[in-house]
């Protein structure tokens, strides 16, 4: 009576053993009810290594994940995760700011600065903060009073704050004047394209997908704009107004002319190359005449203002320890002066120097 208690229930606990392997587990072979113990034992240990291939993959799929997190915070720029992290934790005031600043969306959109408004106004907090720092920094290095180096951080932030307000700005004047400098280039590929059979939208195409840099940016947004519903003409014009260029504007004049009344397209485009070759030819001449002249005051700047500094500084110093007192200049802040100054001033005449280049 015992014995058959007993068996009854151990057969009760294997049922309900495989009845939760089968719920709880992944869909697996189950041990099969035979009575040979080595089809028993061969049938768990097949089971053992599914289930450690199924940990295996999956744990392969979560370092996947990983990597593909990595992946893209590491393509975003430093500046990006910078006003990330500054606006999950000051919301609230940056979208007070937000609201303040008008047209900024505006100017990011012809700039083709692919983020977000609030994203930008925290990342010009943050630029405002750091060229405030900064500043402060370098009144300390020169010993200036606490007020002047107070006053040195603010002109510091404020400069920073308003110069990455104009920045979209900055930006979209460079972008329009890399797409002028590669108009004669554009308009000949488009000709030779027009010349050859293909039409107008074909060729748009073409552009965008050659190697024309911002140009072809820009084109592939016109691409992108025809291939969303937008017609070929709205995108044109669209694509003028965002550049508001006069040379720009009168490409698109002439093709949307030509699409409408018709015409040798061809011709025209050909034409309108050889005109800007000319004119950037003119613009060049130009400016080697005046690099010419800024070469020389480039030179001064450099060479010949530093040595002139270190001789005064070193008579006054001469000067001053003949009469008892101390060095005209201390040391620290000469080095600044000869580590910084001279050098921002440098760079702001080559500065200068690349932005007179003719585009």
């Amino acid at each position: 009576m015992n014995v058959g208690v007993m068996e009854a229930f151990l057969n009760f606990l294997e049922s309900l053993g495989g009845k939760t392997l089968e719920v709880t587990e992944k869909p697996m072979r189950r041990i099969p009810q035979g009575r040979s113990i080595q089809e028993r034992l061969k049938a768990l240990k097949e089971l053992q290594k599914e289930t450690a291939e199924s940990k295996e993959t999956e744990r392969e799929r979560e370092m996947e994940e990983l990597l593909e997190w990595r992946r893209k915070e590491i393509a975003s720029s430093f500046g990006d995760r910078l006003a990330e992290a500054f606006l999950s934790h000051f919301k609230g005031p940056v979208q007070s700011l937000t609201h303040s600043i008008k047209g900024l969306d505006y100017d990011l959109y012809r700039a083709s600065i692919r983020m977000g408004k609030e994203k930008y106004v925290a990342l010009m907090i943050v630029t405002s903060l750091m060229a405030g720092i900064f500043a402060f920094s370098f009144g300390l290095l020169l010993e200036m009073d606490i007020f002047t180096t107070t006053m040195i951080g603010l002109l510091g932030a404020i400069g920073g704050f308003l110069y990455m307000r104009n920045y979209p700005k900055i930006v979209w004047k460079r972008r329009v004047a890399e797409v002028e400098k590669a108009l004669p280039y554009i308009l000949r590929h488009i000709a030779s394209l027009l010349s050859a059979g293909v039409g107008i939208s074909e060729a748009l195409v073409s552009v965008a997908k050659a190697d024309y840099g911002v140009a072809s940016e820009e084109f592939d947004f016109i691409v992108r704009d025809m291939r969303a519903g937008t017609s070929f003409e709205d995108a044109l014009e669209k694509f003028g107004e965002k550049m508001g260029s006069e040379n720009i504007n009168r490409v698109v004049k002439q093709i949307l002319r030509a699409v409408k009344f018709g015409g040798n397209l061809a011709d025209v485009l050909y034409k309108m190359a050889e005109d800007f070759a000319f004119e950037y030819r003119m613009k060049l001449v130009e400016y080697v005449q005046k690099v010419n002249g800024i070469a020389f005051v480039y030179m001064f700047m450099t060479i010949v203002m530093p040595t002139l500094f270190i001789v005064a500084v070193l008579a006054g110093s001469a000067f001053s320890a003949s009469g008892g007192g101390g060095a005209a200049i201390a040391p620290s802040a000469l080095a600044v002066i000869l580590l910084f100054a001279f050098p921002f001033l440098s760079l702001i005449i080559v500065i200068m120097i690349k932005r007179g280049e003719p585009r």
